[in-house]
């Protein structure tokens, strides 16, 4: 039997419903992925100038696939605007009912994070997460997720290109704990704790800062500065509730900076958020590996969604004063394909007290955000493969 015919022997036994292991001549495969997210803003403006603008937000392009029935792989890499940059590097192998991960991918610490920018609600994540969560280093990991009760493990170091590569790199340890007490075909509850703990090394410089949740502003409107620190502890609680086409998500996050200073008190950041969602036409969000997936259209018209969300980030502790920012944001998604999904947000903006710089004046002073109630109009159109 030639080789094109085994394949067709083994396609239609896999058709039938016989388990069929691929034979060693199939390996490797490879599966081309990317995804492009174009974004444009426009911005009814408080005190701080913020420029209305477009913005290639992600142009990622990879390649992912099997090298054989036990190992898979995944190499992504950014070419957004801001430069390229790696996404997610490693190699993944099934092991005791879970998965085994070697290389660069997401630390494991809350749902907004660890969703796909592909299947988020909004066009942004929102402030908190982006302030605590860390997002992909270099690391060893474990997942498992084969009953109601999953976790995920990883133990890390620095990020590919993210600097830190003179004297000790930090080290860190995440762990993240998901439940499904009640998971049916029309209704999932699901609740998480996450925890991360970082030695800096020598790498001893942290900073907090996040934009209003819209990336075209250019701006970033809180920012505790950069704080000379020993360590970081990191926690986050996630909650989640979806009955057919509604879905309602909240999370906390909290991060305890341990200062290099004997004689100053530890600073605590962080904040919440709480975000609701209605399809319009009836689809629900897959589920599966402790994250929510997309909406796949049923019709011919595509899926729309429509969403609200409520965020809090405060950055204002033990004397830092990197302000508050509490964002209100109204959503509407067309789904025209399970692939291509265009986004509209308006979002009411709303910072006090923040010392975050935003630009000079004539005399070349810092201009500080201190109080600002912007007003966001952002749109996205994106597709992925």
């Amino acid at each position: 039997m030639n080789r094109l015919n085994r394949l067709s022997v083994a396609v239609m036994a896999a058709g039938m419903g016989v388990a069929v292991t691929a034979p060693a001549w199939a390996y490797p495969e490879f599966e081309p992925r990317g995804r492009m997210h174009l974004d444009a803003g426009f911005h009814s403006e408080d005190d701080v100038e913020l420029d209305d603008n477009f913005l290639a937000r992600r142009t990622r392009l990879g390649v992912g696939g099997k090298l054989d029935p036990d190992w898979d792989f995944r190499i992504e890499y950014d070419f957004a605007e801001e430069g390229v940059s790696a996404n997610d590097v490693r190699l993944r192998r099934n092991l005791a009912g879970g998965k085994l991960k070697i290389g660069q991918f997401k630390v494991p610490m809350g749902l907004n994070e660890l969703t796909s920018s592909n299947n988020i609600t909004f066009i942004e994540r929102a402030s908190n997460s982006n302030l605590v969560a860390d997002s992909r280093r270099i690391g060893i990991g474990y997942d498992n997720f084969a009953g109601p009760v999953g976790y995920q493990l990883m133990g890390y170091g620095r990020s590919l290109g993210g600097g830190g590569t003179d004297g000790d790199m930090q080290k860190g340890l995440a762990g993240r704990l998901v439940f499904n007490p009640l998971k049916t075909d029309s209704t999932i509850l699901h609740l998480g704790l996450s925890v991360a703990q970082e030695d800096l090394g020598d790498q001893m410089n942290v900073r907090f800062r996040d934009r209003p949740e819209a990336r075209p502003a250019g701006v970033r409107l809180i920012d505790t500065g950069t704080l000379t620190a020993e360590s970081t502890t990191r926690l986050a609680a996630e909650a989640a509730w979806q009955v057919g086409a509604f879905s309602l998500e909240a999370e906390y996050l909290q991060a305890k900076v341990k200062l290099d200073d004997d004689d100053a008190d530890d600073p605590n950041f962080g904040g919440w958020h709480v975000q609701a969602s209605y399809v319009l036409t009836g689809e629900s969000r897959g589920y599966g590996g402790g994250n929510f997936g997309g909406i796949k259209p049923q019709g011919p018209g595509g899926a729309w969604e429509v969403a609200a969300r409520l965020s809090n980030a405060d950055l204002e502790d033990e004397g830092i004063e990197g302000g508050k920012q509490q964002n209100l944001t109204l959503g509407l998604n067309w789904y025209a394909t399970s692939n291509v999904r265009f986004m509209a947000n308006y979002i009411m903006v709303d910072v006090e007290g923040s010392s975050a710089v935003v630009g000079e004046d004539e005399l070349g002073a810092d201009i500080l955000a201190g109080d600002d109630s912007p007003n966001i109009f952002l749109l996205r159109a994106q597709y992925n493969f």
